[in-house]
């Protein structure tokens, strides 16, 4: 208490107990999966697709990543973050099957005393003619005429990648007593330059050209497993909805991966069936799995190649993501991400098998998530089921489990402030009316079902669920029931003739 020791007026500001819950996010997407170039196992924020070309490249034939990335925007997604994955596989004949070795290496070139290097890993950088790859060509450069500075040690450095300047680097030097000393100029996204110890003579005028640049390998479990990149997430507390779309449906990559979810409690995994699934049978004996902390989506679909203009297969999951992150973004994260209205795929051109009625009937209940193709629609999520339908009815529905997930992030952030308060009424009061205002505007919003918010749910901190052993082993207990909306998945109208009333 402070302490007043003369007459006066004395203005003290006083807390008034409430502390808001703020909604956490829910739409941010994370994808794992195979990069043109870009830095290996380390998350990268991406906010649209020319960030993304910027750092992991274009498209490329051997990974679906930037196939998903894009198609992650093109739904609307909003943000999301990126992790390229490859590795150095070394060669193992005694393996079975044999191992084939598949080298990590970054492209590289010396030019005179200097050592060019390609900034991150993979083939991209190799020079295989005038217009592909990474090539520096250096040229003689004098600043100012040798009459007046006799110095002719200057040159240029100009970075070519498939027949353009990217970068050019003018006027520099390899003697560090210069203010224009390559190592204070050379800032590249592209490359790095160091100099094999202290030479003063320039590069000779010519063009010189990356090589032994290297994507390496992957084997199933680098994927998610318990060492695998997924785990590069760990530091990211704010990815929502994950994808790996190079595993191509590999159930050991699907259980690894929503077993990360599981246990992260904050993100849901978003899961591919194989290419080729023809038939009820093909599918039916791919789920070897069961969780409501992801969802499968089958079949692949149709989009145009940017880099070759013709129709090709991808796995659905990248344009899956983005209807996530857009439909929580205009209706919530309590509104299924699927239908006519948010479920209708821009990216897809068509679907790899056309699904029957007689076939989603057999495969919803089940649940998998069916993409249709519809006359005068276009490809639409037919599903929002989550891998528990089967197993653990109650989280059968995508949006009720992604529902509690955004609920129990908010609410416990939002409470770390209780830690250590005195466990008194006073406290109990304060938190209770923290997470009922939280929660009536979650109802307002129109994520809980019931007419008033008495129905909706419900928050209970009081003496009987905390009596004194409870409070003498410094526990607090909050107990808090919510009432999740449920989708119209079957809409039914009995429609009947009416008798005409006699007169």
């Amino acid at each position: 208490m402070p302490e007043y020791l003369s007459p006066g007026v004395y203005v003290e500001e006083v807390s008034s107990g409430i502390k808001p819950l703020e909604g956490v996010g829910t739409s941010t997407g994370a994808f794992v999966g195979t990069a043109q170039r870009g830095p290996i196992g380390e998350p990268k924020l991406i906010t649209n697709w020319t960030q993304f070309k910027e750092i992991f490249g274009d498209f490329i034939n051997d990974g679906f990543l930037a196939y998903a990335v894009y198609q992650f925007f093109n739904e609307g997604g909003s943000k999301c973050y990126v992790i390229r994955a490859a590795k150095d596989i070394l060669a193992d004949a005694t393996a079975t099957p044999p191992v084939v070795a598949q080298p990590l290496a970054k492209a590289t070139v010396a030019v005179g005393d200097l050592t060019v290097t390609a900034k991150t890993e993979g083939d991209w950088a190799n020079s295989t003619s005038a217009d592909t790859g990474l090539i520096t060509i250096i040229s003689a450069e004098t600043p100012v005429p040798p009459a007046a500075d006799p110095r002719t040690d200057y040159f240029k450095l100009v970075l070519h990648y498939k027949g353009d300047v990217i970068e050019t680097f003018d006027n520099i030097t390899l003697d560090e007593t210069q203010d224009e000393y390559f190592g204070d100029h050379v800032d590249s996204r592209w490359i790095d330059v160091i100099a094999a110890g202290a030479v003063t003579t320039k590069p000779a005028d010519n063009s010189y050209s990356l090589i032994g640049g290297a994507d390496g390998g992957m084997f199933v479990s680098d994927w998610a497993g318990a060492d695998g990149f997924i785990h590069a997430f760990d530091s990211v507390d704010a990815i929502n909805i994950v994808a790996i779309p190079d595993a191509q449906g590999d159930p050991v990559v699907t259980k690894d991966a929503f077993t990360y979810c599981e246990n992260r409690k904050d993100c849901f995994f978003v899961a591919d069936t194989p290419e080729g699934l023809a038939t009820v049978p093909d599918v039916v004996a791919h789920l070897q799995f069961q969780s409501s902390f992801s969802a499968i989506y089958y079949p692949w679909i149709w989009v145009t190649d940017p880099l070759s203009g013709k129709p090709k297969l991808t796995p659905p999951s990248g344009a899956v993501v983005g209807t996530y992150s857009h439909t929580d973004i205009v209706r919530g994260v309590h509104k299924a991400p699927a239908g006519i209205d948010v479920g209708y795929l821009n990216s897809a051109n068509g679907v790899e098998f056309e699904i029957t009625k007689g076939q989603h009937d057999e495969l919803n209940p089940i649940g998998v998530n069916v993409i249709r193709s519809f006359p005068g629609t276009g490809s639409v999520i037919w599903g929002a089921r989550t891998l528990a339908t089967k197993s653990d009815p109650e989280w059968k529905y995508i949006n009720v489990r992604r529902l509690f997930l955004f609920l129990e992030e908010t609410i416990d952030e939002g409470t770390q402030w209780v830690v250590f308060e005195p466990n008194t009424p006073k406290l109990w009061g304060s938190v209770n009316r923290n997470i009922t205002a939280f929660l009536t505007g979650v109802w307002r919003d129109g994520a809980l079902a019931g007419t008033s918010a008495a129905e909706a749910f419900y928050v209970k901190v009081d003496s009987e669920n905390n009596p004194p052993d409870v409070i003498n082993a410094g526990k607090l207990i909050i107990e808090v029931g919510v009432a999740p909306v449920k989708p119209a998945e079957f809409v039914i109208i009995r429609i009947s003739q009416k008798a005409l009333a006699s007169a």
